[in-house]
């Protein structure tokens, strides 16, 4: 069965806001049979199906999309393509009950595009027009974006991205480094990354951005490193 386009699209823009209990994980490309283990499938392997129409299973038509931070998944009707409202439900609650969080996919887009420009502690006023506060989910959600406490707070870490502008005088030396630091299975790989300057080499904290930086002096390599959000830094990484 294939996954409707809306829903691709959506799945691609890869959207991560600060709180844990919004999308966090997504199926990488050819990878979403395997995203849909431990719900609709036991294995992909094997094609053994945990999906039963009975009240309180998974049901065959259901896929998940995305999981949050605590594998909770958010998941879709696929025998209503794209118009289908967007579910989420509590893993190990000994049954599935959907709480419906978005009458379909765009809707969900435009919330989670929005919750991804908020920082916590705050409140979610700004969204009241998108989301039911009654809802058993944006309830929690709105609660966790209020509580300033340290389990909610992020890590006192600075973040940086480093791009790569120019491969120096010696490229040969540059795309031997890079083959290794990104594991590519050729030169060709390689090489088709560097297509299209400036490329982002890495997304992460500090102190692992300075000794890549130190080694791509070393190789003459021209590069900028900007200092980045902790939510930037997530969006990033699913990129590199």
């Amino acid at each position: 069965m294939q996954i409707p386009n809306l829903i691709r699209n959506f799945i691609r823009k890869r959207i991560v806001s600060e709180s844990v209990l919004l999308p966090f994980f997504y199926p990488n490309e050819g990878e979403f049979e395997s995203f849909q283990e431990g719900y609709r499938l036991a294995s992909r392997k094997t094609g053994e199906e945990l999906a039963d129409d009975a009240p309180g299973q998974w049901r065959k038509s259901w896929r998940v999309i995305a999981r949050n931070g605590m594998d909770d998944p958010f998941f879709v009707d696929f025998a209503l393509g794209d118009a289908s409202p967007v579910y989420f439900a509590y893993h190990g609650a000994g049954s599935w009950e959907p709480i419906k969080v978005a009458d379909d996919i765009v809707k969900f887009e435009e919330i989670l595009t929005a919750l991804a420009a908020l920082e916590a502690p705050c409140s979610l006023e700004s969204i009241a027009s998108l989301t039911d506060s009654n809802n058993e989910f944006y309830r929690e959600l709105a609660d966790d974006y209020a509580r300033k406490d340290k389990a909610h707070e992020e890590p006192e870490y600075k973040y940086f991205s480093v791009f790569i502008e120019d491969l120096g005088a010696d490229p040969v030396k540059t795309f031997v480094f890079l083959k290794k630091f990104f594991d590519d299975e050729s030169f060709a790989v390689t090489k088709e990354r560097t297509q299209n300057l400036p490329l982002c080499v890495f997304s992460g904290i500090e102190e692992l951005a300075l000794p890549l930086q130190d080694k791509l002096a070393s190789l003459g390599v021209k590069f900028y490193a900007r200092e980045i959000t902790f939510s930037e830094m997530i969006a990033l990484r699913g990129k590199i």
